[in-house]
C-alpha cells in the first residue's frame, strides 16, 4: 500500500462523489469492510484520506454511468471499485451451529387456553381436501 503523500501526487483534482450519501452507498461496499480502514483496529485507509479531501485517486477505477430522461440523455463517471480492497474477515464468529439453538414455538400444550392452530383446522382442512364424489 502506497502512502497518503504517494496517492495524492497521483490522484485527479476532482471529487469522486456529488454527495453524501453517493459516498456512503460506494463505502458502504468498499471502505466499510476493507482490512485497510478498520475504526476498530486503528487502521485508517490513505486513500480514503485522499478521497475525503475532493481528489480522485488512481486506486479507485472508474465507470461510465449512461442516463436517458425524456429525450435528453448523457453519461458521467463513476467510481467502479478499489484496486487496493481486501476483504474484513468476518468478526461474528464461527459459522458452525454449535451455538445455542432456539427452543420450541410459543404453543405449549400444558398451558390452558392455548389452541394449537392446525389442529383446530385440521378437521375442516382435510375435509376440503377429500376428493368430490362423483354422480353418473
Amino acid at each position: 500500500m502506497r502512502t497518503a503523500d504517494q496517492i495524492q501526487a497521483d490522484a485527479t483534482p476532482q471529487r469522486p462523489f456529488s454527495n453524501g450519501t453517493e459516498y456512503d452507498i460506494w463505502a458502504d461496499r468498499w471502505c466499510y469492510e476493507c482490512t485497510r480502514d478498520n475504526p476498530d483496529t486503528d487502521t485508517f485507509c490513505p486513500i480514503l484520506s485522499v478521497a475525503l479531501l475532493g481528489n480522485w485517486p488512481k486506486e479507485w477505477t472508474r465507470a461510465q454511468h449512461n442516463w436517458t430522461v425524456g429525450d435528453a440523455s448523457g453519461s458521467y463517471e463513476v467510481v467502479d471499485s478499489c484496486t487496493e480492497f481486501e476483504q474484513r474477515p468476518d468478526d461474528d464468529g464461527p459459522d458452525d451451529d454449535s451455538g445455542p439453538q432456539p427452543g420450541p414455538g410459543p404453543f405449549d400444550e400444558e398451558q390452558p387456553g392455548q389452541t394449537d392452530i392446525f389442529t383446530f383446522f385440521a378437521e375442516d382442512a382435510i375435509e376440503h381436501l377429500r376428493p368430490a364424489e362423483v354422480s353418473v
